[in-house]
Order: C-alpha cells, then structure tokens, then sequence
C-alpha cells in the first residue's frame, strides 16, 4: 500500500456522527458547535492544485477571465484509492482543492457566529461539507 495512502487512513478521525474525518490543510481544523469544540490535526498529506484562467472576453483593453482550479493525477489517484479503502471518508481540503477534486475533497463550513472570526478562533461544523459537482 502506498504510504501516503496508509498515512491518509491511520489518519481518519471519527466525527460525532460517526463519519470518519481526514484533513489535507497544513493546519489542524477546530470543528464543534455553539457549546463545544474538538481539535484534528492535519494528516500531514496535503491535497493541492493549481489555477487555470481562460478568457471569457477582451473588452476595450480589459480582459475578463474564469479560474479553473486544476488537480493532478497522483493526487486524484490517491484519493480515489483512499474512497475505496475507506468507503464515505469526508476528505477535508481547502476550497480549492474540493473545486478541483470533485466529490473526492471537501470544503469546510463555519459554526454559525464564528463566520468572520481570526483563524485562530475559527469553528467549523462537522455535520455539513461543502461539495463540488462535475
């Protein structure tokens, strides 16, 4: 077995809910409610990608453009095999890395009240992900 991929599953974590959890940030995640709160450290294998622009017009001199954020193969291939090893893990990544992992990645929402808050007090829910579709 690979050893990011054994890494990844020694370090699941299992949420309140029963889910498991494993974080690819660099940083630990505080996850909790209004009332109470629970630290997870990152898996230590971090799921990146990269912005692509593309040019939607050229307008007078201005151009506009979207951002496509692009995964790589090694990385879409060690979370396909850790969805399979671990049928329903919740991979935790930044926003980016859930637009470019579809479905493979999640990102994380904020307790209510702890929307705008510095990093360091932030809380995120551990019931509810966000989620990019292809």
């Amino acid at each position: 077995m690979d050893e990011k991929l054994e890494l990844l599953i020694q370090r699941a974590v299992t949420l309140p809910s029963g889910r498991k959890v494993v974080v690819t940030t660099p940083h630990p995640v505080t996850f909790g409610d209004e009332k109470q709160s629970f630290v997870i450290e990152s898996s230590s294998v971090l799921v990146n990608a990269k912005p692509v622009e593309e040019v939607v017009s050229d307008n007078d001199g201005v151009t506009f453009v979207t951002t496509k954020f692009v995964g790589d193969e090694s990385a879409r291939s060690l979370l396909e095999a850790l969805h399979k090893e671990c049928p329903g893990v919740i991979v935790v990544g930044s926003l980016i890395a859930a637009q470019a992992y579809p479905g493979l990645v999640h990102g994380l929402v904020p307790v209510k009240g702890f929307e705008r808050v510095p990093p360091d007090q932030k809380r995120m829910r551990y019931d509810k992900f966000t989620i990019f579709v292809k």
